[in-house]
């Protein structure tokens, strides 16, 4: 099994999962700021390890099986597993279970549906991408930081109810081309250094 990480794409993926995996360690030792910062990594690896694929020549059908279903793994947990452990920690009613629940069963759904019907002709997906969610908690987590106080318990929840319904919404949205690459990066990066300078700040 370890074989097929020798790939480079697969590598790169499995290089997202380590830092997903390190990013829900932090977070549930309640150092959200970190957790989601190195969370964006697992993004930006997920961006690159696509590209890397398409321009290795001669990769196996296997070897493209197994990548394909690392890189849906790996985007369940920076998509949703992430971003529900974080938010579910700041609602202090007993619905926190039950929206833990809801974010990872919309990530399940959308991802099972991209994996059968994926991009269309013109590179756009259906839905909103799960990449969207963690990004969009850091923006928030930085505006509570560096603006203004937020009252997360109620915030949180508000902002990703209705976001993680456009993850399932029937409209069309462009996901793939140099350009959006370029923005997924660089928003990844943005948001991993302002979110490590605001917590190192506030310490």
């Amino acid at each position: 099994m370890i074989a097929y990480l020798s790939d480079r794409a697969n590598a790169v993926t499995a290089v997202g999962l380590l830092c997903s995996g390190a990013a829900i360690g932090l977070v549930v030792k309640g150092h959200y700021e970190a957790g989601v910062a190195l969370g964006l990594w697992a993004i930006i690896a997920d961006d690159v390890d696509g590209e890397i694929a398409r321009r290795t020549k001669k990769r196996t059908m296997a070897t493209k099986a197994i990548g394909k279903a690392l890189d849906a793994f790996s985007d369940l947990i920076f998509g949703s597993v992430i971003p529900a452990i974080v938010i579910a920690s700041f609602i202090e009613s007993p619905t926190s279970p039950l929206f833990t629940a809801f974010l990872l069963l919309i990530g399940a759904l959308r991802l099972a549906y991209f994996d059968h019907f994926g991009l269309d002709e013109r590179g756009r997906s259906t839905g909103l991408p799960l990449s969207y969610a963690l990004p969009a908690l850091a923006g928030i987590l930085l505006v509570d930081h560096t603006i203004a106080p937020l009252e997360l318990g109620v915030v949180l929840p508000a902002f990703f109810v209705p976001l993680s319904l456009l993850h399932i919404a029937p409209f069309k949205i462009k996901a793939s081309g140099s350009l959006v690459h370029v923005i997924t990066i660089g928003v990844a990066v943005t948001a991993s250094a302002g979110l490590l300078i605001t917590n190192r700040a506030g310490q």
